[in-house]
């Protein structure tokens, strides 16, 4: 195995790690400065606020991108497989 496949590699790795935990952390973003608007506003500074919306919504988006979010895990494990059994031969 060169060290190209293995840079290859590592880079569809991350990349496919981006794709699937980004609709989590952009919802638990878009709650996080929701909820501090909404706390500058109304001046309660309750630290706990956030944490029932945000866990709601985030397993929401975990739930609601779960199928695309397998697929592209399943298709990177194929390819994975796929150069290991290149690089024994």
């Amino acid at each position: 195995m060169t060290t190209e496949q293995v840079i290859r590699m590592t880079q569809e790795l991350f990349l496919v790690s981006l794709l699937v935990a980004m609709p989590a952390l952009l919802v638990s973003l878009m709650v996080g400065v929701a909820v501090s608007l909404f706390q500058t506003v109304t001046s309660i500074q309750d630290q706990t606020l956030s944490y029932v919306p945000r866990i709601v919504l985030v397993g929401l988006a975990i739930i609601a991108t779960l199928g695309a979010s397998l697929q592209q895990a399943t298709e990177l494990a194929r390819r994975m497989i796929g150069y290991a059994a290149g690089a024994g031969q």
